[in-house]
């Protein structure tokens, strides 16, 4: 509006001073407002002094309306920035992903699948738009810094990925993560298979070589293809891939006590791969007398719809096994 002003005070100016018709004082004000030179024009002295008042006041009233619109783009860029760490606070029990690239945006995927509440942080500024674009809670910042995974809210997180390209980025990650939150599942990705002792020793719970996954699935694919089909899900039609599930077993969800024939007899379409207990031992294909105690961890595998509903059984809610 200040500029619109400028415009129709010169326009109305030359007009009065120099007796010319509307459009010629309206492009000489463009003229005198974009510094693009009078070339031969003819204008007498009263209109010579008038174009100097016009070009300090222009040249004030467009710097004034440029630091304005600078200033409205920084404002809505805070302001996006605090409704993400706003929403960030808000979470609970959700995990982390350090890392926009293709990997942490699988990740991301996966995670939302199954229906796990994450928050992104990277650095780069169109990885996070485009994050956001898609939904995704993002702040945007560098991972390796404190301030970054404060906002992203690791204090409360259940998990954190460290999933950047680089493993020196990710061992960094790994460090400050641990010590601001020493009992937060860590995992790591590996570009280099040298780094992934580095990454444990950073502090990761677990490091995941891309390069070394993909590898082992291209070659079950070619040499056990029908189990490659099953475990991979390297068949694209329909959803033919066997998923898994790492049940928690305690006296709150009424898991405790629970035998393995208990299980399989509400239901019997899970396969029920081991159990650990609270020491960290696995026992494999646990058997039907096996009892599940306060603390133990159950891992299954099965169709999602299956395994959605050994999530939901609660034994003394017996409706809940549907």
């Amino acid at each position: 509006m200040l500029c619109v002003g400028v415009l129709i005070t010169g326009t109305l100016g030359f007009t009065w001073i120099e007796d010319w018709l509307i459009w010629e004082s309206f492009f000489f004000t463009l003229y005198t407002l974009t510094t693009v030179g009078y070339d031969d024009a003819e204008i007498s002295p009263n209109g010579q002094r008038f174009a100097a008042f016009l070009m300090i006041g222009g040249i004030g009233s467009v710097s004034y309306a440029l630091s304005q619109i600078v200033q409205y783009a920084a404002t809505k860029a805070v302001d996006t920035e605090k409704r993400m760490i706003t929403k960030a606070n808000q979470l609970s029990k959700h995990c982390i992903v350090c890392g926009l690239g293709r990997t942490g945006f699988h990740i991301i995927q996966r995670l939302d699948d199954q229906g796990v509440q994450v928050v992104a942080v990277d650095s780069d500024e169109a990885l996070i738009k485009k994050a956001r674009d898609r939904g995704i809670i993002a702040i945007q910042g560098d991972a390796t810094n404190d301030d970054a995974l404060i906002y992203a809210g690791i204090n409360r997180a259940a998990s954190l990925a460290a999933a950047t390209s680089s493993d020196s980025t990710n061992a960094m990650i790994c460090l400050t993560a641990n010590a601001l939150a020493p009992d937060l599942p860590i995992s790591a990705r590996a570009e280099d298979e040298d780094s992934i002792n580095k990454l444990a020793r950073a502090g990761a719970s677990s490091v995941i070589s891309p390069t070394r996954y993909g590898g082992e699935g291209i070659a079950d694919s070619m040499l056990r293809p029908s189990v490659a089909e099953v475990v991979y899900g390297t068949h694209h039609e329909g959803d033919k891939k066997l998923h898994f599930r790492e049940i928690p077993i305690s006296k709150e969800n009424n898991r405790a006590g629970l035998s393995i024939s208990t299980l399989i007899s509400r239901h019997p379409s899970i396969a029920y791969i081991a159990s650990r207990n609270t020491d960290g031992q696995y026992t494999m294909r646990p058997g039907t007398e096996h009892i599940l105690e306060d603390g133990d961890f159950l891992l299954i595998a099965g169709q999602n719809q299956d395994l959605a509903a050994v999530e939901r059984f609660d034994p003394k809610n017996q409706k809940t096994a549907a």
